[in-house]
């Protein structure tokens, strides 16, 4: 990996020692919590919490308290999100199991916390009870935040029964202003075959929307093949880690492509994506390959809604999305910000009144941290980013200055 030389050029320093040497990416995450770097001019990047295997996502309550998924199937909560806060508890997410991308996933905290102190936890699951080889699904599962920071189930899955997968899970998660709470959903790899994603009886594939109860909202869209609303709100999706709420309501989705067209959509209520017969700008996606019900259920390219933008050739692998809200921000103010894995990076894009016009404009720590996966503003206004290496990894601030 690149070694980062504009660390040595700008007197990069590390909380109480003195300016450390050059970094590969690879070694940055493993600094102390504390740890400051400036990886390029005008972006400082503050190491929070480090010694983390795979953290998947995480989320703020309003007094800071920092809750951290790790795909291995357990949720850590820390008192705050000053680098090394103390770390309250740990809860083993009950019959979690980790299938390949499979695990402790996407968390979210309800936005009216004083009367709901709920997090929203999206896990895959082995709980058929049978011995044996069993059959995984991926489960919304809510969880209370007590005053201690301990996490409490509270009551059965919101919503069940979503196949789980080594690959294509999705599993994003976020609450809304009126209490919804979203999830994003992976095909889980069915493209050649089944196409759930296109499956009307199937909840995979779609991002969904559902009450904090569990309740389907009365406006959530009639999908075709169904009558009447369900969790469903768009359908024909790949594998979307990535969701993202901008101020005035609009919705956005980080998704993974193929072997091409990562995108970016717009989510329109009762949207098709076109997934898995187009991706990108009108190119075959692997369900138009072969014959059989993949194929018997696609449309021409004009069936489906395009995306907002696609990577074409190559793939970065997007992972999360994040709107930057908030003065400190700049001319950056009501940008959206996309982590990448493959790319190790993070990529800066604006975005049009009404979602239609997405353009990238500014590719931010390069080789820096490796790769990265969960982005969410802190209560400091600032972007909370976890790296994904597989192990001591890590949670890092992002401040401009």
């Amino acid at each position: 990996m690149r070694v980062l030389l504009l660390l040595a050029a700008s007197a990069v320093a590390v909380s109480g020692c003195a300016p450390v040497e050059p970094l590969k990416a690879a070694d940055a995450p493993s600094l102390p919590p504390g740890a400051t770097l400036v990886p390029q001019p005008g972006v400082l990047v503050t190491v929070i919490q480090g010694g983390l295997e795979v953290p998947w996502d995480l989320a703020f309550a309003p007094d800071g308290r920092m809750l951290v998924t790790e795909r291995i199937g357990r949720i850590r909560v820390y008192a705050s999100d000053e680098a090394g806060a103390a770390q309250l508890s740990v809860t083993p997410i009950d019959d979690a199991i980790r299938l390949g991308e499979g695990g402790g996933m996407g968390i979210a905290v309800d936005r009216d916390f004083e009367r709901h102190p709920f997090a929203y936890v999206c896990a895959t699951r082995d709980v058929d009870g049978v011995e044996g080889p069993k059959p995984a699904v991926n489960e919304l599962l809510r969880y209370r935040v007590e005053a201690g920071g301990e996490l409490t189930l509270d009551g059965p899955p919101l919503l069940t029964g979503m196949r789980a997968h080594e690959h294509h899970n999705g599993c994003a998660v976020e609450t809304d202003a009126s209490g919804h709470v979203w999830l994003t959903m992976g095909d889980a790899n069915t493209a050649r075959g089944e196409n759930l994603a296109q499956d009307p009886a199937s909840l995979n594939g779609r991002v969904l929307r559902i009450e904090r109860d569990g309740s389907i909202p009365a406006d959530n869209p009639v999908l075709p093949g169904n009558p009447e609303p369900t969790a469903a709100y768009t359908m024909g999706q790949r594998n979307p880690q990535g969701i993202a709420f901008r101020d005035d309501g609009l919705v956005m989705t980080a998704e993974h492509g193929t072997d091409r067209d990562d995108e970016l959509n717009l989510i329109v209520a009762g949207g098709n994506y076109g997934y898995a017969c187009w991706s990108g700008a009108e190119t075959l996606g692997p369900g138009q390959e072969q014959e059989g019900l993949a194929r018997d259920v696609c449309g021409p390219a004009d069936d489906y809604l395009p995306a907002a933008w696609a990577s074409g050739l190559p793939t970065i692998a997007t992972s999360g999305a994040v709107f930057l809200n908030g003065p400190q921000w700049g001319a950056w103010e009501g940008n959206l910000l996309v982590s990448t894995l493959k790319e190790e990076d993070l990529r800066r894009f604006t975005v049009s009144a009404d979602g239609s016009q997405v353009r990238m404009v500014e590719t931010l720590l390069p080789d820096a941290f490796g790769r990265l996966r969960a982005l969410t503003i802190g209560p400091d206004g600032w972007l909370y980013v976890t790296t994904s290496m597989g192990s001591n990894d890590a949670v890092l601030k992002l401040e401009l200055r």
